[in-house]
């Protein structure tokens, strides 16, 4: 049984590789499940099994790299004391992975595929945020550093709308990490000053 899961994974695992590069040489919208079965070395009934149809595909790529990068930044912020820094290097992280990781680069690399609706949804991206912040903002309500109001939902929204705003609408300040840092840092501090 164990070597059955293993080899499904394996499988699996070689079908995302294979969307990622099928999406980078055709584009999303214009990849099939045949030219993904085809990369792969699998037959089309074998990408069935792991999804119905292209959008289920493409949400197990984007699920898988989301599962990736959630790692990498929880080490990224292993060492950070405040909720805000938690919050500016969070969204610092995500616009690096944009021009570093293939598949972000194919979805966020043309800002009209974000427009499309063709990368990560608001609905995901939140919730990879909430999970992210949630220790942090916890230890922040202890210590009473944030604004009584401020909840870990609104929070967790807003930088979400703001990732993707910066995805989906580059402007000069997401043009350096040097300049994204202080317009970030500038828009963040009034977030989290605590009301008299």
């Amino acid at each position: 049984m164990v070597n059955k899961q293993s080899k499904s994974s394996s499988t699996l695992e070689c079908i995302l590789l294979a969307a990622i590069h099928c999406y980078g040489l055709y584009g999303v919208d214009e990849t099939s499940l045949e030219q993904v079965a085809k990369q792969a070395g699998v037959s089309r009934s074998t990408i069935y099994r792991h999804a119905k149809n292209r959008r289920e595909l493409l949400n197990k790529v984007l699920l898988r790299d989301a599962d990736h990068a959630l790692t990498e930044l929880e080490a990224a912020l292993r060492y950070q004391e405040s909720l805000e820094s938690v919050v500016l290097e969070s969204i610092l992280f995500l616009m690096r992975r944009r021009n570093n990781y293939e598949m972000q680069h194919i979805l966020y690399g043309d800002s009209e595929q974000v427009s499309q609706g063709n990368g990560l949804s608001l609905e995901l991206l939140c919730l990879l945020a909430t999970n992210t912040l949630q220790g942090h903002f916890e230890k922040a309500v202890a210590a009473h550093k944030l604004p009584d109001r401020l909840t870990l939902a609104m929070l967790a929204d807003w930088v979400s709308r703001i990732t993707l705003s910066l995805h989906s609408q580059p402007s000069v300040y997401t043009e350096s990490e040097a300049s994204l840092r202080e317009y970030l840092t500038i828009m963040l501090s009034p977030i989290f000053r605590r009301q008299a």
